[in-house]
């Protein structure tokens, strides 16, 4: 169990590093000008939801972007071999 919340902190950690959720918290700061897009569009009672939907669809955009590259995915090869490698260090 350990390992596999490790292993989501890695994916975390890799996919959303600071200079992709920096430019994410600059979007999100724009709240005017999206909550004026919400009230034409979303019903008041789904607004909510609408910023919930809103905030899933940057992140998975954000990590299918960074998973397609091939560079990326071998880093986070590595890393995770190097936790499974200190695990079993540990264990023994």
């Amino acid at each position: 169990m350990r390992l596999t919340l490790i292993k989501i902190k890695v994916y975390l950690s890799h996919f959303l590093p600071l200079e992709i959720v920096g430019p994410v918290a600059v979007i999100f700061s724009l709240e005017g000008v999206i909550d004026g897009l919400f009230t034409q569009f979303v019903p008041m009672q789904y607004e909510t939801f609408g910023w919930f939907v809103l905030f899933l669809v940057s992140i998975f955009f954000i990590s299918y972007v960074r998973i397609n590259d091939e560079e990326t995915v071998e880093d986070i090869n590595e890393s995770l071999e190097e936790i499974r490698e200190s695990q079993d260090d540990t264990t023994q």
